[in-house]
């Protein structure tokens, strides 16, 4: 049996991504205070600022990447049956 699929998963997987990223990115960005309403007065601040960023940008893009890896796998199943 000779399964056929529509789109490889590094295709579909690089389309796809950035369409999840950039609005959780903004939501989590614009939800979170240490980030918007930082007064950047000592260094400790900025400090703070991109340690706050570098969290955000690496557990979203977790969510972003496991999220189009669901959609990608549901995908699949529904083209098998």
């Amino acid at each position: 049996m000779e399964q056929t699929f529509s789109q490889p998963y590094k295709h579909y997987f690089r389309k796809r991504f950035f369409l999840f990223f950039i609005p959780l990115l903004m939501v989590g960005i614009l939800s979170e205070p240490m980030i918007i309403q930082n007064p950047f007065e000592e260094l400790e601040d900025y400090g703070a600022f991109v340690l706050f960023l570098g969290i955000y940008i690496l557990v979203l893009g977790a969510w972003s990447a496991f999220l189009t890896s669901m959609m990608w796998r549901f995908k699949q199943f529904k083209l098998k049956q």
